[in-house]
C-alpha cells in the first residue's frame, strides 16, 4: 500500500468519526499529499457523479483537480490558503460543530477549561462572518484569524481545525465540540470562566503527561 493509499485510509477514517460525532454529512476532512504533490479531501457524503463512490479527490494549490471523484469542494481556500500560511499544517477538518456554533453566535471562544481542551493552549478564535469560505481572499482572512491556533469557529457557520496529521487534526475537531458542550452546561449552572491560574495548571498538567 503506498503512502497515498493510507493517507486516503485515513481520509475515509476520520470523516466517519467526525460524521458519527456531529451528525454532519457535510463537512470534510483534507491532508497535505506527499512531495507537494497537492491536497486530497473527503467529503463526508457521496459524489453526486457517483454515488457508489467516496467523494474524495485531489486538488493542485490553486484549487484545479487532480484526479479522484467528485468536483473539488467549494470551500477549497479553506484548504489552499491555511496550507499555503501554516507549514506545520498538514490537515485540516471541517464539520458544522452545533455548540461550538452556538457559543460563537453569542462571542464566547472555545476555551481550555477541563483537562482534555487543554491541548489548544488558549482561546480559540472566531472568525466573525458568517463566510461560506470559497473565494481565496476569504480562505486568506480564515487564514489570518486563525493565526497559531488549532482551531477557529467560523460564526453562524461551523469549524475548522488543523492539526500535524489527520488523527490529530480529528482530535482537535472532537474535543473543541466536546468544550463548546461542556462551557453550555456549564454556563447554565453559573459558570463565567476560568481564571488565567486555573488554565496555567490545565497546560502545565497536560505538559507533564505529555512528557511520560
Amino acid at each position: 500500500m503506498s503512502d497515498v493509499e493510507i493517507l486516503e485510509g485515513d481520509l475515509r477514517t476520520a470523516s466517519t468519526i467526525i460524521e458519527w460525532e456531529f451528525g454532519d454529512i457535510i463537512g470534510h476532512v483534507g491532508v497535505r499529499l506527499p512531495g507537494g504533490a497537492g491536497i486530497a479531501v473527503k467529503l463526508l457524503r457521496v459524489a453526486q457523479e457517483d454515488r457508489d463512490q467516496d467523494w474524495l479527490m485531489h486538488f493542485d494549490f490553486d484549487g484545479n483537480k487532480l484526479s479522484g471523484t467528485g468536483t473539488v469542494p467549494g470551500e477549497a481556500p479553506i484548504y489552499t490558503q491555511i496550507f499555503k500560511a501554516r507549514p506545520d499544517v498538514n490537515s485540516i477538518v471541517h464539520a458544522h460543530a452545533p455548540m461550538s456554533i452556538v457559543l460563537g453566535l453569542a462571542g464566547i471562544p472555545v476555551s481550555p477549561v477541563h483537562f482534555q481542551s487543554a491541548r489548544f493552549g488558549g482561546e480559540l478564535p472566531i472568525f466573525p462572518m458568517p463566510s461560506y469560505v470559497s473565494e481565496v481572499a476569504d480562505g486568506d482572512a480564515l487564514a489570518e484569524a486563525l493565526g497559531d491556533a488549532s482551531g477557529i469557529t467560523i460564526n453562524g457557520h461551523g469549524i475548522v481545525t488543523v492539526g500535524t496529521s489527520i488523527d490529530q487534526a480529528c482530535l482537535n475537531a472532537i474535543y473543541m465540540e466536546r468544550t463548546a458542550k461542556i462551557q453550555h452546561a456549564a454556563m447554565l449552572v453559573g459558570f463565567r470562566g476560568v481564571s488565567e491560574e486555573f488554565q496555567g495548571m490545565l497546560l502545565e498538567n497536560r505538559k507533564k503527561v505529555a512528557e511520560r
